[in-house]
């Protein structure tokens, strides 16, 4: 081969070479710069997923705690402002007492939280107290072991309140004989004062509720077992999340713990901004400010407003950082970054296609004013439970409630006052039935609930709360008692059927109904 040859042989591979680095170095260029810029673009998404995960896990605990206090507001008001507590205190009706007793006991039998259960005459003398042992069993406290309690701050609060008004405590220590009771109970206390219908103050009703329930919806609500959960109350004493900090304030000669003096600057931040985060050289700190308290349906007094705690320590956060990195790194070297987008883009689209697909199922099946259910939805979910029921060879009952003077109320109000009588329904009903039932509204005015494991007797008696729950609500939103009508029934024989219990329930309440024209 002749030199000239082996010359352009060289310079073609050199120049296939140089091309090659040039493309090379171009498209590395390219993906350097691409890679880059999703660095930055997943650093971001990965803050943002972070708080938005975080912000909801304190979201969810606010929801839970409140709604786990609706109970205790709802059960303290039912037992109170019922016609038995006003018999038992202002005529010392020993009949009504025997009653007021029984129902007292159900309902600390039903919600295991309750340390205490009681009825204080206007005097503050314990007429009946019921008392929840360690093991979770009832006591019936009787004779010269009720106590006088008139000295005590929170019901001396409760008894100047105006009559619907519910007092709530601070969040402390349960003390016996003024020394702080071991093992120790996390306590909130809930009194109302009860009064005769010309507003004389008869007494009080009051719910000690065990607080190691809230400790424990943040033990639950703990995914990542890492984070810390913190409650800390206004004055910046630490409530739960380091237990040998917790409730330094009630020992006052021992070493106070505040979080407040800790972080003095994050908690600059938290009074100043209520809700947020704030990333220090700890890690992240996720915050909420809150009232340890039921739901605006109530007239609360005396809120215990307090602050949720979310921090993520640092080394979770960098974990986080580095997993993504090497993620990245795979996806440089591997030149597959198209097929992480594609499939990243295609994740996207099958949860959107889901939400819209569950939003759709759920439209379908619940009745837009008042986000229960439709009557077709109640209606597969009767045959069920009439199966369910006689398989567990257990009780169930059905009620019928319809609104009076629904078109009155339209025609002098106008539609949107009616449509207010609706969702007033819808609410109370949500307030008063359990997780275990079921409700919807089937027509303009009318609402079927399912009472699982409930005889006639107990529905009675819950539509009874219902009824007088909805007056009160009529009376707190437009200054006028709200009025409805309602019939129940109790599932029968073997040949019983769902339309024949609708139909009986239809009929009741239809006679309810009569009786409201005749005496109105």
């Amino acid at each position: 081969m002749s030199v000239e040859k082996i010359s352009n042989t060289v310079k073609s591979k050199q120049k296939k070479f140089k091309l090659t680095l040039l493309y090379f170095a171009i498209l590395l260029l390219f993906l350097s710069l691409v890679t880059a810029l999703i660095h930055t673009v997943l650093q971001q998404q990965v803050d943002a997923d972070r708080e938005a995960k975080k912000q909801l896990a304190l979201a969810n605990i606010r929801e839970q705690i409140t709604y786990e206090l609706n109970y205790v507001a709802t059960d303290l008001i039912h037992y109170a402002y019922s016609a038995l507590a006003k018999a038992n205190l202002a005529l010392d009706d020993s009949i009504a007492e025997h009653y007021l007793t029984s129902l007292m006991f159900s309902i600390s039998s039903l919600q295991k939280n309750y340390a205490q259960i009681r009825l204080f005459d206007r005097l503050g003398n314990e007429k009946i107290r019921i008392d929840q042992n360690p093991d979770l069993s009832l006591q019936l406290i009787q004779g010269n072991q009720l106590q006088g309690k008139s000295h005590r701050y929170y019901l001396q609060n409760a008894m100047a309140l105006q009559p619907g008004q519910v007092y709530i405590s601070k969040f402390d220590l349960n003390k016996e004989r003024g020394e702080v009771e071991y093992p120790i109970k996390p306590m909130l206390r809930f009194l109302t004062p009860i009064h005769s219908v010309d507003g004389e103050l008869l007494g009080a009703g009051a719910i000690n509720y065990n607080g190691s329930k809230l400790l424990k919806i943040l033990a639950e609500h703990n995914a990542d077992r890492s984070d810390h959960f913190f409650l800390i109350n206004h004055s910046g004493y630490y409530l739960a999340g380091d237990d040998s900090r917790a409730w330094s304030f009630m020992f006052p000669g021992k070493e106070q713990f505040l979080f407040s003096e800790e972080h003095p600057y994050l908690w600059q931040q938290m009074l100043g901004n209520k809700n947020g985060n704030m990333m220090t050289d700890h890690g992240e700190y996720y915050f909420s400010y809150f009232s340890l308290s039921p739901n605006s349906s109530f007239s609360v007094v005396n809120e215990e407003s307090i602050f949720l705690l979310l921090h993520v320590p640092k080394f979770i956060i960098d974990n986080e950082y580095r997993a993504f990195q090497t993620v990245l790194m795979i996806s440089f070297i591997l030149t597959a970054l198209l097929f992480a987008f594609l499939s990243w883009k295609l994740a996207s689209y099958q949860v959107e296609q889901k939400r819209l697909v569950k939003q759709l199922k759920f439209e379908a099946g619940h009745d837009e004013l008042t986000g229960l259910s439709n009557r077709k939805e109640i209606l597969n979910y009767l045959h069920k439970s009439i199966s369910a029921t006689r398989r567990r060879n257990s009780c169930l009952s059905l009620a019928y409630i319809d609104v009076n003077d629904l078109k009155k109320t339209n025609d002098r109000y106008g539609h949107d006052a009616g449509d207010q009588l609706i969702k007033g329904v819808a609410t109370v009903i949500n307030q008063s039935i359990r997780k275990s039932d079921y409700a919807a509204r089937i027509g303009g005015d009318e609402f079927l609930i399912i009472l699982a494991d409930c005889g006639k007797d107990d529905a009675t008696l819950i539509l009874q709360c219902i009824h007088s729950s909805y007056a009160e609500l009529g009376l707190l939103k437009v200054g006028r008692k709200w009025s409805l009508s309602y019939g129940c029934t109790e599932l029968m024989g073997k040949e019983d059927t769902a339309q024949a219990m609708i139909d009986r329930a239809d009929k009741a309440m239809y006679k309810q109904k009569a009786w409201h024209k005749q005496s109105a």
